[in-house]
C-alpha cells in the first residue's frame, strides 16, 4: 500500500476518533469520548454513540461520554463485533471496509462506452435516485469531480467523488441495472481515482463488509483494504 495515502488516512482517522495516528498500531483497544472530534469526516454524526476504527490490530473507539467507562470496561480485550456490542445495547448501523490505492497511482481500465470527465457545473440534472451513490443530494457542495459512461448519449454509469475529509475524496459508483457486469464500474472507479490523485488528493472507497460486488469492484479498480469502521447506536 502506498505510504503517502496511508499516512493521510491515518491522520484523518485520528481526527474521526480523537486519537493519535500511532494509536492504531497499539495491541490493545483505546476508547475516547466522542465529544472530542474536531475535523471528523462530514458524514459522521457530530457525536456518535459508538465509532470504532481499526487498521488491522486493536481498534480505537469514540464512545458517547456517559457510556465511555461502561463500554471500555466491557470491551477491553474482546473483539469489537456485533455479538460483543449487543449486551451493551449497541446496535450496529454500519460495518464498513475502507480501501486505498494499492500503488502510487491507479491505471484507468478500458471502458467499452464513451466516458466523460464531469465537474460540479455538470451535476445539476444528476441528483436522482439512480445516481445516489455517486453524488449526494444532501451535500451537493462537497461533490467535486465525476466520470460518466455514455451509451449513444445516455448516461449509464457514474462515479463521483465527494470531499468528505481534508485532502481525501470518497468515490461512489452507480451503474444502471441493465448495464452491470460489463466492466463499467471498475473502468469509471479507476479513472476517477487516477484523476483524484492528479489533483493531489487521496482517493478512498468504502463498502459495507457484506457487499461483495462492491468489494470486488474496489480490488479490480486498483484499491486494497486499508481499515474498517464500525458505527453503532444505543437502542435506548
Amino acid at each position: 500500500m502506498n505510504e503517502r495515502f496511508l499516512k493521510t488516512a491515518l491522520r484523518q482517522s485520528a481526527r474521526d476518533v480523537s486519537c493519535r495516528p500511532e494509536d492504531f498500531s497499539a495491541r490493545e483497544h483505546l476508547f475516547t469520548p466522542s465529544s472530542r472530534r474536531e475535523g471528523a469526516k462530514v458524514f459522521y454524526p457530530e457525536r456518535p454513540d459508538f465509532l470504532a476504527v481499526s487498521y488491522g490490530r486493536a481498534s480505537v473507539a469514540a464512545v458517547r461520554d456517559d457510556k465511555l467507562k461502561e463500554v471500555s470496561e466491557a470491551l477491553k480485550g474482546s473483539d469489537i463485533s456485533p455479538s460483543a456490542l449487543a449486551p451493551l445495547g449497541l446496535v450496529p448501523e454500519f460495518e464498513t471496509v475502507c480501501f486505498l490505492p494499492a500503488g502510487e497511482d491507479v491505471s484507468p481500465l478500458p471502458c467499452r462506452y464513451e466516458t466523460r470527465l464531469l465537474y460540479p457545473e455538470d451535476f445539476a440534472g444528476f441528483y436522482l435516485p439512480e445516481w445516489s451513490n455517486a453524488l449526494c443530494k444532501k451535500r451537493p457542495q462537497l461533490d467535486k469531480i465525476a466520470v460518466g459512461a455514455y451509451d449513444c448519449g445516455r448516461l449509464v454509469g457514474l462515479a463521483g467523488a465527494s470531499q468528505d475529509a481534508e485532502n481525501m475524496l470518497q468515490i461512489g459508483i452507480d451503474v444502471l441495472p441493465e448495464y452491470r457486469r460489463r466492466g463499467i464500474a471498475s473502468a469509471l472507479t479507476s479513472r476517477l481515482a487516477h484523476e483524484i490523485i492528479g489533483l493531489g488528493q487521496t482517493p478512498f472507497y468504502t463498502c459495507n463488509w457484506n457487499n461483495l460486488p462492491s468489494f470486488k469492484n474496489a480490488l479490480r479498480s486498483g484499491f486494497e483494504p486499508a481499515w474498517t469502521e464500525t458505527e453503532a447506536n444505543f437502542s435506548e
